[in-house]
């Protein structure tokens, strides 16, 4: 994965590559936490195929118990522990970054009472399965990137109406 320098936001195209290092990732994570995982998926934009996105990977894992989520075996392979994300303390954020300090990789950590965790999911199956919205997207994210080159909560919080819109066709 290519990465992005903290607080920027670097749009590329599509790269097929993307899912492989998914399936990379997949496969440390259960050697790190096997049976306390129910669920790994490939989330955020490079899980969304032929649209641009920020090259960062983004893995959604669901766990058995978040609270006996084993943060040294992540840790020891060089991520950082984020901790409890936006106050929920059933999410919890790891981030693997360059030696400049670039993110590489986002686990995104959720106890299985989580339902934030399905609506990520969802997101990126009903982009793939509903073309025109996701280039709706796409265009929204390169608008908000040319906007916000160097603000990326900035270009994160102009995503979020069209996050919830689809999180409630998901629901209906």
């Amino acid at each position: 994965m290519e990465g992005v320098a903290r607080y920027k936001v670097r749009l590329m195209e599509h790269n097929p590559k993307w899912e492989d290092e998914f399936l990379k990732v997949k496969n440390e994570l259960i050697e790190c936490w096997g049976s306390s995982i129910t669920d790994i998926q490939h989330v955020g934009s490079t899980a969304i195929r032929s649209i641009c996105a920020k090259p960062i990977l983004d893995v959604a894992v669901q766990v058995t118990s978040i609270s006996n989520l084993d943060i040294e075996a992540l840790t020891s392979r060089g991520y950082d522990y984020c901790g409890s994300q936006h106050g929920n303390e059933n999410y919890h954020l790891f981030v693997l970054r360059s030696k400049e300090g670039a993110s590489l990789r986002h686990i995104h950590c959720y106890d299985k009472s989580e339902k934030e965790f399905d609506l990520l999911v969802g997101f990126c199956k009903y982009l793939n399965a509903h073309r025109e919205q996701a280039l709706e997207y796409e265009n929204l994210k390169k608008t908000l990137a040319e906007k916000y080159p160097d603000d990326r909560t900035a270009y994160t919080a102009g995503k979020e109406e069209f996050i919830k819109s689809i999180y409630g066709r998901l629901s209906s």
